[in-house]
């Protein structure tokens, strides 16, 4: 009794946190139609499951009470031991619920696929997307910028972000926009997503969904749903090197090339493994090396624009752990690296639609 108890008790507090009384709950409070069509088929995989789950406390309940010690008035049959209807309510219920449920799968998996364009009246903002060491990078190739652990696009305009890691794997996630996919060094996944409004002035929340290590915390970014007017503003300021006149917090610079790029790696290890590495050195080299280590930062690294960007940044990052993949030469130029990308990316795009593929953290 006391267990079942518990159960009506965690059910009331799920009801509860479900119909908003725990606060604002992102994930069922989407911001564009990619988010609110993966939250509709969780919200309708739970209604589901609660045509099981509510009857069967109820009849727990009820069966407790109806055939207590002191009732002498319930039915007493020691011989008892089948009964067709029940086995077909107990059976076929939960088989028709799984067929449902898997139908909803099938059709979520191939409409919400990450891959897929989103069909819309504007043309689609490019965003190359970096997981950097603890940090997220964003390069718009269009329009010759870069930031770091800030985005900002129009609001109804389709996104279409390209994602790859330059050092651990990690899981981009924006809870209000779309769902998470994974950014894997050597490979580029695709994600697309639009915003239907603007976002509050502080931006949508976005994170690293994926532990990645020490400063793994500290993988967090701000999107920012604007209007065109605004965007083409933010776009100018940050080419005119003046971003900070939108964003005064932020730090301005000039161009993001690859000195630049690796100076980003900051830190070797927590402060806790230097210790522990200097406590452990066994000779004076050892020591003077791990005292020669920089911590992680303990902090986001601060919002960052670049006026400018080196050509094929992005695809330089692929390719450099992909060097020696099956013989490939990649120490060409990165302007014919970005080229061939480029056109090998809209092939594969144009492919992976046409046959519907459902897998969501499968790189290229």
């Amino acid at each position: 009794m006391r267990q079942t108890i518990l159960a009506v008790l965690s059910l009331s507090a799920m009801t509860a946190l479900l119909t908003g009384c725990g606060g604002d709950m992102v994930l069922l409070n989407s911001k564009g139609p990619v988010a609110a069509g993966q939250s509709n088929l969780m919200m309708t995989a739970i209604y589901l499951m609660l045509l099981v789950v509510i009857p069967s406390i109820i009849m727990a309940l009820w069966f407790g009470w109806k055939y207590r010690a002191s009732n002498k008035d319930a039915d007493y049959k020691p011989t008892w031991a089948h009964s067709t209807a029940i086995e077909i309510v107990v059976w076929g219920i939960p088989v028709i619920i799984i067929g449902i449920l898997a139908w909803l799968t099938w059709w979520g998996s191939h409409k919400y696929d990450p891959y897929r364009p989103i069909e819309a009246d504007k043309a689609p903002l490019t965003v190359q997307v970096i997981a950097e060491q603890f940090k997220w990078i964003f390069i718009y190739p269009e329009q010759g910028i870069a930031t770091i652990n800030e985005m900002r696009f129009p609001e109804k305009t389709p996104v279409s972000l390209r994602l790859t890691s330059n050092f651990t794997m990690n899981s981009f996630f924006i809870p209000a926009l779309s769902g998470q996919i994974y950014a894997m060094a050597g490979m580029q996944t695709h994600l697309n997503l639009l915003a239907d409004e603007t976002s509050p002035a502080e931006g949508y929340r976005g994170f690293s969904s994926n532990y990645s290590g020490y400063g793994f915390s500290q993988m967090r970014f701000r999107a920012h749903s604007v209007t065109d007017a605004q965007f083409a503003e933010w776009v100018s300021a940050i080419q005119a090197g003046n971003g900070t006149s939108v964003n005064p917090n932020a730090v301005q610079k000039t161009v993001l090339d690859q000195a630049e790029f690796a100076s980003l790696r900051d830190g070797n290890r927590g402060v806790h493994q230097i210790e522990a590495i200097i406590a452990r050195a066994k000779t004076p080299e050892e020591k003077a090396a791990a005292e020669a280590m920089k911590p992680y930062p303990t902090k986001p690294h601060p919002v960052t624009y670049y006026s400018s960007v080196e050509q094929g940044l992005f695809e330089s990052v692929i390719h450099k752990y992909m060097s020696n993949y099956h013989g490939a030469d990649h120490s060409a130029p990165v302007e014919a690296a970005a080229t061939d990308a480029v056109a090998h990316e809209a092939s594969a795009s144009e492919a992976h639609v046409a046959g519907e593929h459902a897998t969501a953290s499968q790189g290229e």
